[in-house]
């Protein structure tokens, strides 16, 4: 601070307390009195309508602001960068979970123009980001969906299709985790749309 200062014998003694202080003190609320008597000083000089308590409380308040926007910062790059957007590391593991139980689902409950889907390579989609596997999950749920409706629409009156065990556990703990997090469960505008 003294090498900014100076050149200004007015600026040069706040200067000097303020790195007496330290930055830490400072951004603490810890303002140098010689810091308020130059203010105070100016208030007076130019008739203004602050009082130097106030100046004061509003200086203290605007650098305590910066240090809890530090804080809150330094915790979101700590703690929440390891598991992406998601808040918790639970969340995380269920996505992970969904994923497992998704990828057991039998060739033969999706349409033929879905199987690709299981063709995933799960090495990378688990090596990914996870909206890239909330994404394959979607699209997942969306083909099993589109499989039933096609399924009730071609077997009408006969009864409803029936789905191997793993893809009804796997829909199922699908469907539990969206009802969870709040997320409508509705049928999918794919499966409404879908004709064979």
């Amino acid at each position: 601070m003294m090498s900014i200062a100076h050149w200004m014998p007015l600026f040069s003694s706040v200067a000097a307390d303020i790195e007496a202080l330290g930055w830490d003190c400072l951004l603490e609320g810890r303002i140098p009195t010689s810091l308020v008597d130059l203010q105070a000083f100016y208030l007076r000089k130019h008739s203004s309508w602050w009082k130097i308590k106030t100046w004061a409380s509003h200086l203290v308040q605007h650098l305590l602001d910066i240090t809890h926007r530090q804080w809150l910062y330094r915790n979101a790059r700590i703690h929440l960068r390891k598991v992406e957007v998601l808040t918790s590391t639970s969340e995380h593991a269920d996505i992970f979970k969904l994923v497992k139980d998704m990828m057991l689902v039998d060739p033969s409950d999706l349409l033929p123009r879905h199987r690709q889907l299981l063709e995933q390579d799960y090495a990378e989609l688990g090596g990914g980001t996870t909206v890239a596997r909330k994404l394959w999950l979607q699209q997942m749920r969306s083909a099993i969906s589109a499989a039933d409706v096609v399924a009730q629409q071609n077997h009408s009156g006969q009864g409803r299709r029936r789905r191997s065990s793993l893809s009804l556990a796997a829909t199922r703990s699908y469907d539990g985790y969206r009802h969870g997090s709040g997320i409508p469960i509705t049928r999918t505008n794919l499966a409404k749309r879908v004709q064979l």
